[in-house]
């Protein structure tokens, strides 16, 4: 299977999927349960995965902060 037969296919897939999606009608769920599932999903992890810090030097906390500080300033008079 070349490239691009292997490429259409995957957009047929999708295809196939986003229309079955939008016959979907949405599920009201209440926010408990949400986070519950969340929890479970969180537990699921392995312990040293839960551990780890994935931004030590926390660079995305400082890129936010950067963003904020350019955004307050452009709001200033």
């Amino acid at each position: 299977m070349t490239l691009r037969e292997r490429y259409e296919a995957r957009r047929k897939q999708w295809e196939e999927f986003n229309r079955w999606e939008a016959e979907q009608p949405p599920i009201e769920r209440d926010p408990s349960a949400i986070m519950d599932d969340v929890g479970t999903i969180w537990e699921w992890l392995p312990l040293e995965d839960r551990l780890r810090d994935p931004d030590p030097k926390k660079l995305g906390i400082q890129a936010m902060r950067a963003a904020l500080a350019k955004l307050n300033k452009a709001k200033q008079p």
